[in-house]
């Protein structure tokens, strides 16, 4: 079978597909035939200097059961995360603990989608607490993290102001999330009290001084969270939780019947067959679109 790797230190031009063996379910293990499965921003700063193989997120169907497995029987179509990174491959061998049940109504690509970047924005929400009648404030949120943020946010009953640029604005509105223009250093500030007289929590999806406009806005630092400047959060006391403060398999599960329902937007940008992976990690690298970068493993078109 094929599988993506990464060990020559060259960047995105060092992703290559190797001929592996077939994985076996070992104990509390499934085999899932993998349909789907995104491609996460996070993985592009550690293509440099260190054998990593950049792949978590995945959604499949089950061909192999293990000893233990009492949740899945083949043919169950599931969808999670690999903890090894090693998700870019046609067939995988995974813990049955992380895996949930896909709804039928959930597509392959949204399904293979939904465990590293989504559950970051519900970490996110879940570390701020919005309530009824508050106001959150999220830095990119148009971003994979900060849209989804932004669509939880809205749902626990707050006004979210979205940072954003000038392209995504129309975006936000059709979704109920006021927009704000982001940059031009203390004009973002103005434009962001001309829009709400109070915010009440913040999310950081983006880093390089949002935790300072955060404090500057008067947030408490308890309802700051970061997702990308954790060395900030350190120094300023302020929180920085994300996937894997979301509740594990339970929230993804969550996530995946919101998302099912039509209550969770999560937009697929494009998809790429597996041979294709180094093109679409360039996509990924420009950030020219809106909405989640997809391998189809089975597709070696």
């Amino acid at each position: 079978m094929k599988a993506v790797r990464y060990d020559r230190f060259s960047g995105i031009d060092g992703i290559y597909l190797a001929d592996v063996p077939e994985p076996v379910a070992g104990p509390g293990e499934v085999v899932v035939r993998v349909e789907a499965g995104a491609l996460n921003p996070g993985a592009l700063p550690a293509l440099h200097g260190s054998s990593y193989t950049p792949g978590r997120d995945l959604a499949g169907e089950v061909v192999g059961v293990g000893a233990d497995v009492l949740d899945f029987t083949v043919g169950d179509a599931v969808l999670g995360r690999l903890q090894s990174w090693d998700a870019h491959a046609q067939f995988v061998a995974v813990p049955a603990v992380q895996l949930v049940s896909k709804p039928q109504a959930l597509s392959w690509d949204v399904a293979g989608s939904l465990y590293t970047t989504p559950m970051a924005g519900l970490g996110a929400v879940r570390a701020v607490e919005p309530r009824p009648g508050e106001t959150v404030v999220i830095s990119g949120a148009s971003g994979g993290v900060g849209f989804t943020a932004a669509q939880l946010a809205l749902r626990a009953g707050a006004t979210v102001v979205g940072l954003t640029s000038d392209a995504h604005v129309d975006l936000l509105r059709r979704h109920g999330i006021q927009p704000v223009r982001y940059g031009d250093g203390d004009g973002e500030q103005e434009r962001i009290l001309a829009t709400t007289d109070r915010v009440d929590a913040f999310i950081d999806a983006v880093g390089g001084g949002y935790i300072d406009l955060a404090i500057d806005l008067g947030v408490p630092r308890d309802r700051i969270d970061t997702v990308v400047d954790y060395r900030g959060a350190k120094e300023k006391g302020v929180k920085s939780l994300g996937t894997n403060d979301a509740g594990g398999t339970p929230a993804l599960a969550g996530l995946a019947a919101l998302a099912a329902a039509g209550d969770l937007h999560i937009p697929i940008a494009a998809t790429y067959p597996l041979t294709a992976v180094p093109d679409a990690y360039q996509a990924l690298a420009d950030r020219k679109t809106h909405g989640r970068i997809v391998l189809h493993p089975q597709d070696l078109a």
